[in-house]
């Protein structure tokens, strides 16, 4: 499977699992600039915006997803995350940046919550 089907595969399943749990989505592959943040989500549990970064893997060679979510990564996100909160919430508006992994092997996911 190539890298790029890979990715959309993974945020698509990210996205139904978000959905069963309760979140709504509000964008998807969101673009501020060059940045992109995969999933934009309301927790209506804890009352905040999810910026969720999507990682997959279709085997365990290249280590943990989430591993990928390096200190560059992270700012790129903060800097989109900025972007949209100036643009579509008040000043009030809980936030947090989580990431979804997505093992394509088993169709399993690890949701790690208020990541970063």
């Amino acid at each position: 499977m190539k890298t790029v089907d890979v990715g959309k595969k993974g945020e698509r399943l990210a996205e139904r699992y978000l959905r069963r749990k309760g979140y709504r989505i509000l964008e998807r592959n969101y673009r501020a600039g060059r940045h992109e943040i995969d999933i934009i989500a309301f927790d209506k549990k804890g009352n905040c915006i999810a910026f969720v970064e999507v990682k997959a893997r279709s085997d365990s060679g290249f280590g943990l997803p989430c591993e990928a979510v390096g200190a560059q990564k992270q700012r790129f996100l903060r800097l989109a995350a900025e972007t949209y909160l100036k643009r579509n919430a008040d000043g009030d508006t809980a936030a947090r940046f989580d990431i979804v992994e997505v093992y394509l092997k088993d169709n399993s996911i690890r949701h790690i919550s208020n990541a970063f």
